[in-house]
């Protein structure tokens, strides 16, 4: 009887599996904050944390970006949230409209448009997301 080598089960290509490294640790962990508050109180997370929250993600990623007109609607949108975190904040009393739903658009919308490009760099591109071997971040 001859005997036949196993076969290997096929894994994740490496650019997938930067390109879902690169989702996990770089785009989701940044909205662990807002993603605990949203479980703990049962999906209601406060206009504060919403308005912060997407002035701290609009940052962060646009400065990421490779995309000068991704990072500078990013600013743009960093510094609208800003303001409306600090007016929420020096009158707790009154709301601003929209800025629950607006926030929530603006973190998909960002992380969406992010995705796409982080999308075309490790997938397309072949760049890794982190090279341990020379000790830098992309």
């Amino acid at each position: 009887m001859l005997k036949t080598k196993a076969k290997a089960i096929k894994g994740i290509s490496e650019e997938t599996t930067e390109f879902v490294t690169c989702v996990i640790l770089h785009m989701l962990v940044p909205l662990l904050p807002l993603i605990l508050e949203a479980w703990k109180t049962k999906g209601e997370p406060t206009e504060v944390t919403l308005a912060i929250t997407a002035s701290m993600y609009a940052i962060s990623i646009g400065l990421s970006s490779r995309n000068k007109a991704t990072f500078s609607l990013c600013i743009f949108i960093s510094i609208l949230f800003s303001m409306a975190f600090g007016f929420i904040i020096s009158s707790p009393q009154e709301t601003l409209p929209l800025v629950k739903i607006g926030s929530l658009i603006t973190i998909l919308l960002v992380f969406v448009i992010h995705a796409c490009e982080r999308y075309n760099k490790h997938i397309v591109e072949c760049v890794p997301f982190w090279n341990f071997n020379n000790g830098g971040a992309n």
